[in-house]
């Protein structure tokens, strides 16, 4: 027994344990972010309706675009900073001010946009209300510091505090929505529970890591934009095809059609979150190996896109295989036209997952954060004829058909912008040296200067996803 012990001790290193920590952090919150929805969604098709839950969907799905807006890729590179400097406080209050200065133009930013939208179109000034309270979830988003506990690797009060939250939110709806014109409480209850999540969030953070109020100079805000920049244009040409689909639906082929597509992503997307924490918490692990050792960092992914694969392709078969009776038991049979999208793009987990070991886990520690964000904006700029045509003639169906083709040709540039600059995930070999390497930028010359001269580092922490509403 002792020595078995004694294996169990030497096999569980503290980076290793320090990892799965993490990793069960980020599948408490993820879980919660994705499951409430989940469970809650059923009940909002069958009490609500196909038509004002689509109206609900395509509001939601507004809000989220502006949250992408806030978040600006500081879910990434924001975390990429405070994992730097994590144990000095004062460098830690400089970049949350900064960060959250940002953040909160841009908030004042969507404001001014949405209120011109709901001005100007009569679509959305005919629902004012239900945008405007729609928009309190970015709010609650501005406010929730998720990139400060990933960047510390403290996600435990994170968790606790979002989740708690969120529960709450989820109750509060079950008891006060009751009949289709409950569809603004619906909201109401959704959006508050992101807010009280936030400003909980926002608390626990200065209290917790005992931030000190910083103004931010002009220097500092630059550097932040710039740091985020490439993250933020590919997270914006993603909008164009891959995360506010629901609202494209809406605007092009109305509620009911919204409401389809709003019903079978969520699904898909529920089970896509089950899988997400594991790639979020390998990020950090990613990024030490790809500073030590390369080669050692490409064999870690090669054996993580393996299992990744192989877990994510399971229930993404299953999904296709079922998606008829998984619609019906779910939504009933007022929701028959989510079927055929369910169908369509119940292969995404799989495809998502890959996507992101080979894109967010893999090229961005290796430095290739300007060729991910090409591919993506490219991609977006593509597609977004194609998309809209499989909207307008097919609805729904139309849409998920053109994200399958969309997402699957994502991977495929992915894999080859790897092969080109060096990575071959299939072999697990990578070259060792900068020179041997075509880096895009200094960008990627600098993070790798600046880390190799911080011998404090040992750890670094991941994006997440966000809210989902």
């Amino acid at each position: 027994m002792g020595v078995l012990s004694y294996l169990k001790v030497q096999q569980i290193s503290p980076v290793r344990r320090k990892l799965i920590g993490n990793m069960f952090w980020l599948y408490t919150l993820q879980g919660l972010n994705y499951i409430i929805p989940l469970a809650v969604l059923p009940y909002l098709v069958r009490v609500l309706g196909v038509e004002r839950y689509g109206l609900v969907a395509f509001a939601q799905s507004l809000a989220q675009g502006f949250i992408f807006i806030t978040d600006y890729g500081f879910n990434l590179s924001a975390t990429k900073q405070i994992s730097r400097v994590r144990h000095d406080q004062a460098e830690v209050s400089s970049i949350f001010w900064a960060v959250m200065t940002v953040k909160g133009a841009f908030l004042l930013l969507g404001m001014v946009i949405l209120t011109a939208m709901l001005v100007t179109v009569p679509r959305f000034h005919a629902d004012t209300l239900t945008y405007a309270i729609a928009y309190v979830a970015v709010l609650g988003s501005v406010l929730f510091p998720l990139w400060l506990f990933q960047g510390a690797e403290q996600m435990s009060y994170i968790s606790v505090v979002s989740g708690g939250a969120k529960l709450l939110a989820a109750g509060l709806l079950f008891f006060v929505v009751r009949r289709p014109s409950d569809y603004l409480l619906a909201i109401a209850a959704q959006s508050g529970g992101l807010l009280l999540a936030g400003v909980a969030g926002f608390w626990v953070a200065l209290a917790r890591f005992k931030i000190s109020f910083h103004c931010p100079s002009r220097k500092d805000l630059q550097q932040m934009l710039r740091e985020g920049w490439h993250l933020f244009i590919a997270s914006a040409a993603g909008m164009l095809y891959a995360t506010n689909n629901v609202f494209l639906v809406g605007l092009i082929a109305g509620n009911i059609e919204a409401g389809y597509f709003s019903a079978a992503e969520k699904t898909v997307r529920g089970v896509q979150g089950l899988l997400t924490p594991t790639t979020q918490a390998i990020y950090p692990h990613i990024s030490i190996l790809a500073v030590e050792s390369r080669q050692r960092a490409v064999s870690f992914v090669r054996k993580t896109l393996m299992w990744m694969g192989l877990m994510s392709l399971a229930p993404s078969v299953l999904l296709l295989a079922f998606a008829r009776p998984v619609a019906l038991i779910l939504f009933g049979s007022a929701a028959q036209g989510s079927i055929a999208p369910l169908r369509w793009i119940a292969l995404l987990p799989f495809i998502l997952t890959i996507s992101s070991v080979l894109g967010i886990q893999t090229m961005i520690p290796f430095g290739l954060e300007r060729q991910l964000s090409r591919i993506y904006v490219t991609t977006g700029l593509a597609s977004i004829l194609p998309l809209l045509a499989s909207i307008h003639y097919f609805g729904a169906t139309g849409g998920a058909a053109a994200i399958l083709v969309i997402e699957t040709y994502i991977v495929a540039a992915i894999w080859t912008s790897l092969k080109r600059h060096g990575v071959d995930v299939l072999h697990g070999t990578a070259a060792e040296t900068i020179s041997e390497i075509d880096w895009s930028a200094g960008l990627a010359h600098e993070y790798l200067g600046t880390v190799t001269q911080n011998p404090s580092l040992s750890d670094r922490k991941s994006p997440a996803t966000g809210s989902v509403l």
